[in-house]
C-alpha cells in the first residue's frame, strides 16, 4: 500500500514534467528559438571582411556592422529612419563583450573570433535615442563601454 505522502509527492512530480514537457512542445510547434546565432570569422581575416557601419537594405530593413573593443563599439551612433526589421552584427577583435539594448530583449554574447547575429524588430512606439552597453566585464574601463541608436520616426 502506498503511504498517502509518497502519493502527493508522485502527484506532484507528474504534474511538474507534464507542465516541463508541454512548455517544450509548445515552444517547438510555435518556432522559439535561440534569436541570435554566431559565424567564425578568424581575426586576421576580419579587417577585409568585417566593416562597422549602417547598410539600409531597403524596404524598413537595416543591417548594423559592429565592432566591439576594449573599451567601445564601432561606431558609437548608429540613426535609423521607421526601421521594421534590424539585422545586428557584432564581431569582438579582443575579448569577451556582451551586447544590450536596454529596456528591450536584445541581449548577446560576443566572443572574438565570431560574428554574432540579432535580429531585432522594434516596436513601432520606439523613437529617440537608445543606449547599448557591454552587459559583460571586459576591464577596467569597461563601464564606459556603450553606444547610442538613434531611431526617427
Amino acid at each position: 500500500m502506498v503511504d498517502r505522502r509518497e502519493k502527493v509527492w508522485l502527484v506532484s512530480v507528474l504534474i511538474v514534467l507534464v507542465i516541463l514537457l508541454g512548455s517544450i512542445a509548445y515552444a517547438l510547434r510555435t518556432g522559439y528559438g535561440v534569436a541570435s546565432e554566431a559565424i567564425v570569422l578568424p581575426p586576421e581575416k576580419a579587417p577585409g571582411l568585417f566593416q562597422p557601419g549602417v547598410k539600409d537594405l531597403g524596404g524598413g530593413r537595416y543591417q548594423v556592422d559592429i565592432i566591439a573593443y576594449q573599451w567601445g563599439f564601432r561606431p558609437s551612433k548608429v540613426e535609423l529612419y521607421n526601421p521594421k526589421e534590424v539585422v545586428i552584427r557584432i564581431y569582438s577583435i579582443d575579448v569577451i563583450h556582451g551586447f544590450q539594448i536596454v529596456g528591450t530583449n536584445v541581449n548577446a554574447m560576443v566572443l572574438p573570433g565570431y560574428i554574432t547575429t540579432i535580429v531585432w524588430k522594434p516596436h513601432q512606439s520606439v523613437n529617440g535615442t537608445m543606449l547599448a552597453i557591454c552587459n559583460e566585464y571586459c576591464g577596467i574601463a569597461h563601464s564606459a563601454m556603450y553606444m547610442e541608436i538613434v531611431i526617427r520616426r
